[in-house]
């Protein structure tokens, strides 16, 4: 008989993470922008924080009609926000400026699909860019990021947290990412292991937090 699916995410036990997930009382709103595709991939780790933080909102869509339509402006409205991508005006979340942002917009997808959201959506390039002067190595390793710097959307918001509310313990979020890879390698023949640590992943999903 099929073992029952989790009533809090929906998934098989064997991918599930949810039972690892701890609460995590964040100060900063955080707004992902989620793309169509990334809704329900098992390498996800947007489900980490979903299960994990209290202040969270997740907005899947592409254009501004979508992400209108989930009460993007009602969100931007009256708060101080900062996208956490690399532009050629970004600055890095170490300055002095990131102490303004009161929430932060996170985009979720591969490189290039998180790319393709910041260019149909001018309203968010209206707000201040950040990105990470000093990241640390990703230990996402269900893939291999093209470039180093580059962490997973789970990842970036840890780190986020780090820099801009020493007070949040953002382990859990490391811990359930890592219970998820390991959940994940353990579907995958030991060879294939080896060779997703050896060349760059083009659709590395997360985001992109360095330049």
């Amino acid at each position: 008989m099929a073992r029952a699916l989790c009533t809090r995410c929906g998934l098989h036990p064997n991918t599930c993470v949810c039972e690892v997930c701890e609460q995590v009382n964040n100060h900063h709103r955080v707004i992902i922008l989620q793309h169509p595709s990334e809704v329900g991939h098992s390498k996800g780790t947007v489900r980490v924080l979903q299960q994990c933080l209290t202040r969270l909102e997740v907005l899947v869509g592409e254009s501004p009609a979508s992400f209108s339509q989930q009460g993007l402006e009602r969100l931007l409205t009256g708060t101080r926000s900062g996208l956490l991508f690399p532009c050629a005006d970004s600055q890095p979340v170490e300055s002095n400026a990131a102490g303004q942002i009161d929430q932060w917009l996170v985009l979720d997808g591969t490189w290039r699909k998180a790319a393709k959201i910041l260019h149909l959506n001018p309203q968010l390039r209206q707000l201040p860019c950040f990105h990470f002067a000093d990241p640390p190595a990703s230990h996402y390793r269900i893939r291999k990021a093209p470039k180093a710097g580059q962490l997973s959307t789970a990842e970036a918001v840890a780190y986020l947290f780090t820099l801009t509310e020493p007070a949040t313990d953002p382990e859990p979020l490391l811990r359930a990412q890592d219970t998820l890879i390991r959940k994940r390698l353990a579907f995958v023949p030991d060879h294939h292991k080896a060779k997703d640590h050896e060349a760059p992943d083009p659709e590395f999903r997360g985001s992109l937090t360095n330049y």
